[in-house]
């Protein structure tokens, strides 16, 4: 969830059309956008705008990874904005922060305040309306409730404006079936997911997608093309140079084997993928 404040920039991009007063090129932002936190809140503080003070103010908190000041941050800058697009990422960003601080149902509220804000503008705002559903959505998946997930990323979906919005909620939708077995249905949407983020050349997402997919066709007991799926994924990581999926791919498939009694190939195939993980540092694949 810590990658969703990397949404801003792309947040501002996707309303350049659009009317919002919130400036950007304040001294917090600077030092915000040269890694200088501590200075940045300093910044914010300095800034005569209320609003923008304390909107870059919960940016900066999120970054030192101080979530709840962050979302009383938020929540002080969104009854000061002057524009609906300003009082959306202010709901935005308190809702993921609430999130990142462990508190579901109070994001989940500010989320669902955030839709019912951006439907106040009869479609000018729907990809906000589709960010919300979706960010509802996330949190609903950590809540493992799979059904307030499936309509959160049923809805959001039919919103898509385009493919980098429409693989995010496949994938909540592949992840939201799977909660409840329905494995089928999660290899369908996986495999939408994966397709999708391997167009718009999201390859760590198309990994992370199909090791997933791999997962469910065991699941469902399809065990060729669960094997098939992660040697494929192996072949294409070792190809394009990524060596962590490589070695992830080979730590799956010997979980696979491992599970079937084939433990020699299990082991076999566990061993291979840790030492590629070890050459690269990558300590959360390294479980020996």
């Amino acid at each position: 969830m810590k990658l969703e404040i990397t949404l801003i920039t792309s947040f501002i991009l996707l309303f350049s059309n659009n009317i919002y007063s919130y400036n950007i090129n304040n001294g917090c932002e600077n030092k915000l956008n040269n890694g200088l936190i501590n200075e940045a809140i300093l910044e914010a503080k300095k800034i005569e705008n209320q609003y923008d003070s304390n909107f870059c103010l919960g940016k900066a908190l999120y970054r030192s990874s101080d979530y709840l000041n962050a979302a009383n941050a938020f929540a002080t800058s969104e009854p000061l904005a002057e524009l609906p697009v300003d009082q959306m990422f202010s709901l935005l960003y308190q809702g993921i922060s609430l999130r990142d601080n462990g508190s579901y149902q109070d994001a989940i509220k500010v989320f669902t305040k955030g839709f019912e804000t951006a439907k106040l503008g009869n479609s000018k705002y729907m990809q906000m309306e589709q960010r919300f559903l979706n960010q509802s959505g996330q949190t609903y998946l950590i809540l493992k409730d799979s059904q307030n997930a499936l309509d959160s990323f049923t809805k959001a979906a039919r919103l898509s404006a385009n493919d980098d919005e429409r693989a995010s909620n496949f994938e909540g939708l592949a992840k939201s079936y799977a909660i409840d077995n329905q494995y089928d249905s999660a290899i369908e949407f996986s495999v939408k997911a994966s397709n999708t983020y391997q167009r718009i050349g999201d390859l760590g997402k198309y990994a992370d997608m199909e090791i997933n997919k791999a997962k469910y066709y065991f699941k469902a007991g399809n065990t060729e093309l669960s094997i098939k799926t992660l040697e494929s994924l192996e072949s294409f990581a070792k190809k394009n140079g990524g060596t962590y999926y490589e070695a992830k791919a080979l730590i799956e498939q010997g979980s696979i084997y491992n599970q079937l009694g084939n433990t020699d190939l299990g082991s076999a195939k566990s061993k291979q993928g840790i030492a590629l993980a070890k050459q690269i540092g990558a300590n959360d694949l390294i479980t020996n």
